[in-house]
């Protein structure tokens, strides 16, 4: 009868180190994919300031490989002034 518990007993060894090795997979995988997106929205946030800093360098060039991009943004630009110009507007009444 003794077998029977030392071989219950370590199957239940087993298993509980399975889980225990299983658990520490996830928080490494879960902390290594958060410092994924930490990295990829730093990347993200570098691309977005490159491209200010460019639109605000060439917006003048129309000469410029990317005019019908600077043009779209600048009359984006100017749609959103005159709407918070109509909010504005609105606020005041």
């Amino acid at each position: 009868m003794a077998g029977f518990f030392d071989k219950v007993g370590a199957a239940i060894n087993n298993a509980a180190n399975d889980i225990t090795d299983k658990a520490k997979e996830v928080s490494e995988v879960t902390a290594l994919k958060g410092q994924l997106r930490s990295q990829e929205k730093i990347m993200e946030n570098m691309y977005l300031e490159i491209g200010k800093g460019y639109y605000e360098a060439h917006k003048s060039d129309a000469e410029d490989p990317f005019a019908a991009q600077i043009q779209n943004i600048t009359t984006a630009k100017q749609t959103v002034e005159r709407i918070q110009d109509d909010i504005d507007i609105i606020k005041e009444k």
